[in-house]
């Protein structure tokens, strides 16, 4: 039963307002925009009795002489949505005036003119009201409200016409925030991309450079300065990491690319080493990965990096990665002392049996007496 029939008419003006304040928090929740159009056209049918609803909006896409139907319900025009139409008609005369249209025979009105594709079903309509969608200024497009001749919500709706221009008015804000809320988001992940594959690239490339020089130098004073150089880097590199984190919205843990998901693990590692292990990066990580492959890949490097803190005081700890066409690589380094290292037998027998089931492989050595090196490399399918 609609509302319209199912209140006294002193009640109306409030449930007017709550189905605004419904809208409008429904809007604000995060829903896309094509559910929240639906949502207002679905509402405004509920409240008013009306037989069909549409909102058709100006897009910059289209250009100035062409309006969007992005959203309707009713009359078997629900396919509709999402058709380009020309800015015509009572369409074009309430976005060119930022007047509303009512009528109560709205087919008759001079200025009907809709789209050539409606006009059949629309012929049905008595009472009609095209209302402009405008928010601070800006004209968004047009709410348009029909009913059947001879229904019988018809008289009260007319009555009513002031309370849907409120109505209107209220959804024009809430697309206008949730469409702010949609552009700052994307400004943000574009920003947060930008900074990932461009700068923190450049970055560890500097960094890698820096660390391949100093073992080539033969003064101690200038691979001591070459270290500190080093250190400032990574700390310069972890401060924007953290932009990226605060600029970039969370996507789920098993949504999340492959660079994110190893730049959290290098993270939560800083907690059990009492430092942030270095990292070489050589290719891209943010190519998708297959999900079982990617789930491997950062269980190996938890497990290797686990690996690594259960040697007794590593000082330096060291994660390369790289991805070729056909291959994606890890090997963390470690100068931690064997002699009283817990014992890492599960750990390193998962590492094994993860790479095997990849096809890949995982080998432990020691290197240079002091250092552990985990390899840990599987084929990747192009």
């Amino acid at each position: 039963m609609s509302p319209i029939e199912a209140f006294d008419p002193n009640d109306r003006h409030r449930q007017w307002l709550l189905a605004a304040l419904e809208m409008s928090r429904v809007l604000l929740s995060g829903i896309d925009r094509d559910e929240a159009l639906r949502f207002v056209t679905g509402k405004l049918r509920e409240i008013s009795g009306a037989d069909y609803v549409a909102i058709v909006s100006i897009d910059p896409v289209y250009g100035e002489d062409v309006v969007n139907v992005e959203a309707v319900d009713g009359l078997g025009l629900e396919h509709f949505a999402g058709t380009p139409v020309p800015r015509q008609g009572a369409y074009g005369a309430v976005m060119d005036t930022g007047t509303s249209i009512v009528s109560s025979n709205i087919t008759l009105e001079e200025s009907f003119g809709p789209p050539p594709a409606f006009v059949e079903a629309l012929s049905v309509l008595g009472l009609g009201m095209y209302i402009p969608l405008s928010a601070n200024g800006t004209m968004l497009g047009a709410l348009v409200a029909g009913w059947r001749r001879g229904s019988r919500y018809e008289t009260a709706a007319a009555r009513e016409a002031e309370l849907v221009e409120i109505f209107a008015g209220a959804a024009a804000v809430s697309l206008q925030q949730q469409q702010s809320q949609l552009l700052l988001t994307q400004d943000r992940d574009r920003i947060a991309a930008e900074l990932r594959d461009d700068v923190i690239d450049q970055l560890f490339a500097i960094g890698t450079d820096l660390h391949t020089i100093s073992g080539m130098v033969a003064r101690p004073e200038v691979r001591q300065r070459a270290h500190e150089a080093i250190d400032k880097l990574d700390d310069t590199t972890q401060k924007v990491r953290d932009a990226i984190f605060a600029l970039r919205q969370e996507p789920p843990a098993d949504q999340q690319i492959a660079s994110c998901q190893v730049l959290d693990e290098i993270d939560a590692a800083r907690t059990t080493l009492g430092f942030t292990p270095r990292l070489v990066v050589h290719g891209r990580l943010d190519r998708p990965l297959p999900s079982q492959v990617q789930r491997a890949f950062v269980q190996a490097i938890r497990g290797a990096l686990t690996n690594a803190a259960s040697h007794t005081s590593p000082t330096s700890v060291e994660v390369a990665l790289e991805m070729t066409d056909d291959q994606l690589g890890l090997t963390v380094t470690d100068n931690g002392q064997l002699a009283r290292r817990a014992k890492p037998g599960a750990l390193l027998t998962e590492l094994h049996e993860s790479a095997r089931r990849l096809d890949g492989s995982c080998t432990v050595r020691t290197n240079g007496g002091n250092e552990t090196v985990v390899d840990w490399h599987v084929p990747l399918n192009a």
